[in-house]
């Protein structure tokens, strides 16, 4: 797979009469941006607004963020599979993307009643109302120093979660194809290939993220939650290229955090100089049942050893029976003779009664550390909230209690070592 990628920086957005990207500025005409939107009757009321970098601003309500990107030659589309878009294969050929640019998706539900599925995607059980901020002393995610477009919706009534999902992510993308076309003709500042043809005698290695799955809370059928092409359901492990996870063929809920993936572009990079990077083999979590569990596991090491792999580095995505299902995965390669690299973060130390990783049985001999996810500081007030159409909570402009660790830290989640918290510790 070869796969080259246009980057075009994003030093500024600014309001405008047009819709276009020059030498790092990117002019957003928000008229015609508001009009994307609309272009779905069902989609209700929303606001439009412009972050940069710095602004004493913080964003709730926030369910995914998406960089825009386009492909231009090769099959398939960015983001594939969700919200009706086309399932070819993506991975090859030539995508441009808007670096340091996101759109960022907020759904204010204060209006309408909240059910399971829509809390679920929202966020995690028991954990904070998703945030993040633009400055300040905890504006330590990726997206706090990128240029922002925040689309806020209000979440329709009256119909299902699946329902609101689709109409209100559809918007988003629309808004991200089109800042991305702003730059399809144009000539990269930057480029970067990616071939991913092995090299003889280098040894092989694959990367393996556990990415959970909404099925056991909405159903086989469901759209919501992390996907793989479109497809949110348990399933056995997907081999994916590496390319193709650049592309977006793994998208929703943390669509920027897995199509700018670190380990997938570190390993991308040094393929071919100390080693084979296979593939990436995508493996889902929340089985119902332990031989489920281990069937799972098992399959993800067969397959691994099946196409040459002897050393693999393994991610999750939050801890619990998730974590376990992800150690499980580590055992079965161990003993397939795969050397394999945890790379995860750490529990709550709970004041020094908790140990680092929920379960550490032999096999775990090599792991990397990506802090707690803790924020060790409040939050300090803020002079403008945005991501709810009515007015806000007044407490979201006050000053926010520290997060002390990582059980359901939406805000500090840092599962592939991207942000700045997971330095947090050290």
């Amino acid at each position: 797979m070869r796969l080259e990628v246009g980057t075009f920086p994003v030093s500024e957005i600014v309001e405008g009469s047009q819709t276009h990207w020059n030498d790092g500025v990117l002019e957003i005409d928000l008229g015609e941006l508001r009009s994307i939107v609309s272009e779905d009757p069902n989609v209700g009321n929303f606001e439009i607004d412009i972050l940069q970098p710095g602004d004493d601003v913080r964003v709730i309500n926030y369910t995914d963020i998406v960089e825009p990107k386009v492909k231009l030659d090769g099959p398939g589309i960015a983001y594939p599979g969700i919200c009706g878009r086309s399932t070819a294969m993506v991975g090859q050929g030539r995508t441009h993307r808007l670096g340091g640019c996101a759109v960022v998706e907020c759904i204010d539900t204060s209006q309408v009643i909240v059910d399971d599925r829509v809390g679920f995607t929202r966020k995690q059980s028991g954990s904070p109302d998703p945030f993040f901020d633009m400055s300040g002393r905890n504006a330590v995610t990726p997206w706090a120093l990128m240029h922002n477009i925040c689309v806020s919706f209000e979440a329709p009534s009256g119909m299902n979660a699946e329902d609101r999902h689709r109409i209100l992510h559809s918007a988003t993308l629309r808004i991200s194809d089109r800042l991305a076309q702003t730059v399809a003709d144009l000539a990269p500042p930057e480029q970067e290939v990616f071939d991913l043809t092995p090299k003889e005698g280098l040894p092989g290695a694959v990367f393996i993220p556990h990415l959970s799955s909404t099925e056991w809370s909405v159903g086989a059928r469901s759209s919501l939650g992390m996907a793989v092409y479109g497809q949110t359901r348990l399933s056995a492990p997907w081999l994916i290229e590496g390319t193709e996870m650049l592309d977006g063929a793994v998208s929703q809920r943390h669509s920027w955090m897995l199509a700018n993936n670190p380990v997938v572009l570190d390993m991308c990079r040094r393929h071919g100089k100390t080693f084979n990077f296979l593939s990436c083999i995508i493996q889902r979590t929340n089985w119902t049942m332990q031989v489920e569990k281990e069937i799972a596991a098992e399959r993800v090491a067969h397959l691994a050893a099946k196409i040459g792999a002897g050393a693999a580095i393994t991610t999750t995505d939050i801890r619990g029976q998730r974590f376990v299902e992800t150690i499980l995965t580590l055992q079965a390669c161990e003993r397939m003779g795969i050397k394999t690299v945890l790379l995860t973060e750490e529990e709550d130390p709970e004041g020094g009664t908790a140990p680092p990783l929920l379960v550490s049985p032999p096999e775990v001999v090599s792991v990397v550390s990506l802090g707690t996810g803790s924020v060790p500081d409040t939050f300090a007030s803020v002079g403008r909230v945005v991501g709810a159409l009515s007015h806000p909570d007044e407490h979201w402009f006050g000053e926010q209690p520290l997060i002390p660790g990582r059980y359901g830290a939406y805000h500090a989640q840092d599962i592939f070592g991207w942000g700045t918290q997971s330095l947090a510790d050290y």
